[in-house]
């Protein structure tokens, strides 16, 4: 008796033509890329970001743009700008990780794209040791995980509502029928 295939497979299978690969490839070495680059910046240029950044979450909250905001609430927006940035980043490369895994059909790929992730992750947090006014935290690489693992978890996620579609309009491998 044939073991039957998740919905998840099924959605891979669309993946799995050349142009396709193709794309991944690159989205899942641009986001790598971009990744190296934010970190390759040194701490004032980041700095600057981070406060141009947080500077439009508190003028988006606030209501009419006449109130002042206390160098302290500045302060923690300004982190969690910094702390979303790498869950978002991070969590782009495991979305990407985890559709190329389907595309060449990996056999339960969710360890191997979370430590792949982890693992760039950590190369990064090093990288940062050797930017000038930057350091790396191994509480990043902790954050950075994580991001990584939601990333593959709406990879997933994707790629079962392609396997419903695929199934409903009996297709199995992606083909008109």
């Amino acid at each position: 008796m044939k073991k039957p295939v998740s919905q998840a497979a099924y959605g891979a299978t669309v993946l799995r033509r050349g142009w396709i690969r193709g794309v991944l490839w690159t989205c899942l070495l641009l986001t790598a890329a971009a990744i190296f680059v934010f970190s390759a910046q040194d701490g004032s240029v980041s700095g600057r970001l981070s406060a141009l950044f947080s500077d439009f979450v508190i003028r988006m909250v606030e209501d009419g743009g006449a109130q002042v905001v206390e160098p302290g609430v500045q302060s923690f927006v300004e982190k969690l700008v910094r702390k979303a940035a790498h869950v978002l980043e991070f969590s782009t490369l495991g979305f990407f990780l985890r559709l190329l895994a389907g595309a060449y059909g990996m056999r339960r790929p969710t360890r191997r794209c979370w430590l792949a992730g982890t693992v760039w992750a950590a190369l990064d947090e090093v990288h940062q040791l050797f930017v000038p006014g930057r350091g790396g935290m191994w509480q990043d690489v902790l954050l950075d995980a994580g991001g990584v693992l939601a990333g593959i978890v709406l990879a997933y996620a994707v790629l079962v509502i392609i396997g419903r579609v695929l199934v409903r309009c009996g297709s199995a491998d992606g083909e008109k029928t």
